[in-house]
């Protein structure tokens, strides 16, 4: 049945659908022969849907083309896998930045060690490094601040071709090493025995008479014999007691000698003695493991050997080896 207003022979149009209404039915396209001439749908023409609407979809725009002798490139699909990450050390540092040195490492340690065998800071024990070790009240590794005889830079402890070694640094008070059975003296030369300081002051030759000048009272020299002598060394650098003699040997200890300190404990009954040589004198220890010491000149480098003691100041240090 047609609706009103339809007119008579002509095919429904679809309409859209209302709420509640009834579907329409789909509308079919005419068929060719039924089109008038020059009225057929151009292709740009978009196909009808089940309801009778149209969808709009949105045109996707051109891709520009690529300028001659150019190939254009196909974007790569989405699962590209990204670029590997840049490291750190490949990133060209900030200006400006200040970045921080590496510590160094702390110098490995030798197989000799020094044990403080007297003094303030006696039963320490210190491990010498391969490259040396420096000692003094003010600067260096190892510091007797409190030690008024120890100069602010004293000594310096070196190891070289596996052996230890001990140089004075021009210190006030002098570096000390322990005498390992017997050593060759000069004149003036300075050593140690207990907590007393000696100086030994070579042989004393005759004065020549001066023609027309009288002689000067005294003493006799002992006739064709050799004349030494030994002086105690005060603090300050004053001269104490001296003994001079020709006799072949001349004695230092607790009682009985030559050079006798009754209140000294640091020295043994005889402790050492010294004999004239043509070019000094010859000191021998005799402490029995107490010790008797002789000062190293200024720049000099002393082997050490383990066992042996090294004074500085009122500390002595002793030589170890370590396992």
């Amino acid at each position: 049945m047609a609706r009103p207003g339809t007119p008579p022979g002509s095919r429904p149009v679809a309409v859209s659908n209302f709420p509640g209404g009834k579907v329409a039915e789909p509308v079919l396209p005419p068929a060719p022969g039924a089109i008038p001439p020059g009225l057929r749908p151009s292709a740009r023409t978009p196909p009808p849907t089940a309801a009778g609407l149209s969808v709009e979809r949105p045109s996707q725009p051109r891709a520009p083309a690529a300028p001659p002798g150019i190939m254009a490139r196909t974007p790569g699909p989405a699962t590209t896998r990204p670029p590997p990450p840049v490291p750190d050390s490949a990133m060209p540092s900030r200006p400006g930045v200040a970045t921080a040195a590496p510590r160094p490492a702390p110098p490995a340690a030798s197989r000799f060690g020094l044990a403080v065998v007297a003094g303030s800071a006696r039963g320490q024990r210190y491990k010498l490094p391969v490259t040396g070790c420096v000692v003094g009240r003010q600067r260096g590794a190892i510091l007797f601040s409190d030690d008024a005889f120890v100069s602010p830079l004293h000594a310096t402890f070196l190891v070289k071709d596996g052996a230890l070694f001990v140089r004075d640094e021009s210190s006030a008070s002098g570096v000390f090493v322990t005498v390992g059975g017997t050593e060759a003296l000069t004149p003036r030369t300075l050593f140690s025995a207990g907590q007393r300081l000696f100086r030994f002051t070579g042989r004393l030759e005759p004065q020549p008479p001066v023609t027309g000048r009288p002689a000067i009272y005294g003493a006799p020299m002992p006739l064709g014999q050799v004349v030494y002598g030994v002086e105690e060394m005060l603090v300050g650098g004053r001269a104490g007691r001296a003994v001079m003699t020709a006799a072949p040997l001349l004695t230092i200890g607790l009682a009985h000698c030559d050079l006798s300190f009754p209140g000294d404990e640091g020295l043994a009954g005889r402790h050492c003695e010294l004999s004239p040589t043509p070019t000094g004198a010859l000191l021998r220890d005799l402490s029995g493991g107490l010790g008797t010491y002789v000062r190293l000149a200024s720049g000099v480098e002393r082997p050490l050997r383990p066992g042996d003691r090294v004074r500085l100041g009122q500390h002595v240090l002793q030589v170890e080896t370590l396992g």
